[in-house]
């Protein structure tokens, strides 16, 4: 069955590569769709080389470019590997820089751009995090003056705090209004297409979850 899906997608964006369609929409839906049936970096590698084709073809449209970037960072949360995970960032900064330029209105590159700071945290926690912190909360209050009802910021902003030591003002308890106010903004959040960013609202749920069952 992947296989089958993988191939579908192969030759969808071949077709549009030949025939220079003017939309790219339905393409880009199966790769996303693709890279959520299961956490791995091949499905988010898959997402990747799909947005790298549709580049080729639209090099001014905004989301293959974003979700390029979504797919790496991703990549770089699941690999072990540090150098991996550097090569994995460094792919995605040069895709996240291009979504920000073409579409410097919307919040959604600042929000991914948070999520690339944590994944450089990952790599080497106590020489990148006093560098990248700063640059996630800044990444996120860019992202919060453009639109304050988006529920991604503060999905970031409860995970982040969750997994923060308590001294630096972290800590699950901390954590729960930021889940709270993200879902409840889920809630009413309608993304512009199918297509535009419209991710964590799961996650968000299970990790108020863990937080509430800590908590008690």
């Amino acid at each position: 069955m992947k296989k089958s899906v993988f191939i579908i997608i192969a030759l969808a964006v071949n077709l549009i590569v030949s025939a220079q369609d003017t939309t790219y929409y339905s393409v880009l839906r199966k790769g996303i769709a693709f890279s959520n049936l299961e956490y791995r970096q091949k499905n988010y590698q898959e997402l990747a080389n799909i947005c790298e084709r549709i580049i080729s073809l639209k090099p001014d449209e905004w989301l293959p470019f974003y979700y390029g970037a979504y797919a790496y960072i991703n990549m770089s949360f699941i690999e072990a590997e540090p150098d991996v995970k550097k090569e994995y960032c460094k792919k995605a900064k040069i895709y996240l820089e291009k979504a920000k330029d073409i579409n410097p209105g919307n919040p959604e590159p600042d929000i991914l751009e948070a999520m690339f700071c944590y994944a450089m945290m990952e790599i080497t926690p106590m020489v990148n995090g006093p560098l990248y912190l700063p640059r996630s909360k800044k990444a996120l209050e860019t992202a919060k003056n453009k639109d304050p009802e988006n529920p991604r910021i503060y999905y970031l902003e409860g995970k982040s705090t969750m997994y923060m030591p308590a001294f630096m003002g972290g800590g699950k308890d901390v954590a729960i209004p930021l889940f709270e106010k993200a879902l409840d903004l889920f809630k009413r959040f309608k993304p512009e297409s199918n297509v535009h960013p419209s991710w964590g609202k799961s996650d968000t749920e299970k990790l108020l979850q863990e937080c509430k069952i800590t908590a008690d």
